[in-house]
């Protein structure tokens, strides 16, 4: 009896795991990216799609910050007016700022008291917080941003990636917030995601 409930208790969890990995379906939690140039396959692309101006991202990040590590970021820029977010998100990691730099930063943003989609109102902010105006000044005038800033627009458009957050995973599979809804359901089909 002992045995046969021993061997009951594992089919059980096993048939439940089993379960959970068939309730992630294509088409409902994720999707399989088509690309119109299939020449373009990367399949070493693992991104995460995020803005500046989305506190449920970062809510996200900090939940999930080892499995997104593993991902490159990308700051989407699915309108136009997301495109300051994405500079001063390059112009950040160049100047090479602290990490409580960078908090700051963010806490201003999420507080409303810098407008994320406003370039200068940010470099302001850059220059209260002491950053050298001529190394600024330069930085922006260096062509490297600009290409940070047009692959991170490349690679949104390559995906058509609309929303943040949003992983994309070996350059064929993708999910997003709109898909999943939860943190722990975003969590559980990136891990699957990564299985493939």
């Amino acid at each position: 009896m002992k045995h046969f409930l021993l061997v009951s208790g594992l089919v059980f969890l096993l048939g439940a795991n089993v379960d959970t990995v068939h309730a992630i379906e294509q088409g409902q939690d994720y999707w399989r990216i088509t690309l119109t140039d299939e020449s373009q396959l990367n399949t070493q692309d693992n991104l995460y799609f995020s803005w500046l101006g989305c506190t449920s991202c970062r809510m996200l990040e900090q939940e999930l910050a080892s499995e997104l590590d593993e991902l490159e970021y990308v700051p989407l820029i699915a309108r136009p007016e997301w495109r300051a977010a994405a500079k001063l998100h390059y112009v950040m990691q160049l100047l090479e700022l602290s990490d409580e730099q960078k908090n700051n930063m963010i806490t201003k943003i999420d507080a409303g008291e810098i407008d994320v989609t406003d370039f200068n109102a940010m470099q302001e902010e850059l220059l209260a917080m002491e950053v050298d105006e001529e190394v600024l000044t330069l930085l922006l005038e260096n062509k490297e941003l600009y290409r940070k800033v047009q692959r991170a627009e490349d690679l949104a458009a390559k995906y058509r990636i609309q929303y943040a957050p949003t992983v994309v995973i070996k350059g064929q599979f993708a999910t997003d917030a709109n898909h999943t809804m939860k943190i722990d359901r975003f969590a559980e089909v990136l891990r699957y995601l990564k299985s493939l």
